[in-house]
Parts: structure tokens; sequence; C-alpha cells
């Protein structure tokens, strides 16, 4: 999957390229070229399938090949190690509460996620260490 910068001013890049770039050349934020439905079956079974099995369907067509299925999932798992509620708002309307992880945020979840991704691209750096400031 390649991604796009939304400002259409900057090269195309792979799913690495993004999380470790962050911003394109042009600063724009980066979006999939497309993005695939799930399948019904997919939302017919949601509910006998834990958090990290929906989040590892929905997020592996955007990452590919470029973080085998086994590392992907231990990366899933240890973004999602705290509770998030579905609450409803009114009939047939619900929310996901992200901001029940340990910084009371809902960047709680997606920069756990891209940090370790981070993380995974630059573990055979020298100095992997990394810093990651979200505001």
């Amino acid at each position: 999957m390649k991604y796009y910068s939304l400002n259409h001013n900057a090269q195309k890049v792979s799913f690495q390229e993004a999380v470790i770039q962050g911003l394109a050349s042009d600063r724009g934020l980066y979006f999939p070229e497309n993005i695939t439905p799930l399948p019904q079956s997919f939302f017919d079974n949601i509910e006998n399938l834990s958090h990290e099995e929906i989040a590892f369907e929905a997020i592996q067509q955007f990452v590919g090949d470029e973080i085998p299925a086994e590392t992907l999932k231990q990366i899933i798992a240890e973004t999602l190690c705290f509770d998030f509620p579905v609450v409803p708002v009114e009939k047939d309307i619900y929310s996901l509460e992200l901001f029940h992880g340990p910084t009371m945020a809902f960047k709680d979840v997606g920069a756990r996620f891209m940090s370790r991704c981070l993380g995974y691209f630059n573990r055979e750096k020298k100095d992997n260490t990394n810093t990651v400031l979200v505001l």
C-alpha cells in the first residue's frame, strides 16, 4: 500500500516511510491510496471477536506485509492494553471512548500504535531509542 500527501505535492511512500517521516515533505498528512471495506462476514461475526482481533482486521490492509502479522498483533495488544468502552449516544448510535488510557486522551490509542510501529522500523539502528512528543 502506498500513501500520498493530502497536499498532493509529495511522492507516494510506503507505510514504513510514512511512519518514520510523520509528515510529507509538503507538510501534508499521509493518506492511504485506497481503503477496502471490510467484508460483511467481519461485521456478522464482530461480537465474537476481541478488541485485538477487530483492530488487526481493520489495520492489516494499511500495514500490509511491512510488519509481520504476529508482530503487528503484538503491537496491537500493547496498544490496546486498557479498557475503552463503547457507550450509547442515542438509539442505534454508539461512541468508542478512547480517553480511558494512561493519559486520559484519545491519543493513547493512535500515538501508542504509531510509536510502536516506529520502534519496530527502527529496531536495526545502533541507537534504537525514539522520542515521541504528543501534544
